[in-house]
């Protein structure tokens, strides 16, 4: 077992859009990081955000529940959400 460094794993992205390398290197110089620090930091973000709004659906079903007003289908979707949850 190794400790005090993260074991990483390489990933190499082919094809990418003249357009999108030249964003994403302007982007990488704007926050001072390497291009490579650039693209982790957006992939992360993008989970992040797709977290947020995960918990903002999740939320909005815990609160049709606690209202007593269940829209159609919302019994149903908190079911998978918490079956999901439990994975």
């Amino acid at each position: 077992m190794c400790y005090g460094f993260a074991m990483t794993t390489m990933l190499q992205v082919k094809g990418i859009p003249r357009e999108l390398r030249e964003r994403l290197e302007a982007s990488a110089a704007r926050n001072f990081r390497s291009l490579n620090q650039e693209a982790l930091a957006r992939i992360q973000f993008s989970f992040d955000a797709e977290d947020r709004s995960q918990a903002a659906q999740l939320n909005l079903l815990i609160g049709e529940g606690l209202r007593g007003k269940p829209h159609p289908g919302s019994v149903g979707r908190l079911r998978d959400i918490a079956a999901k949850a439990r994975q």
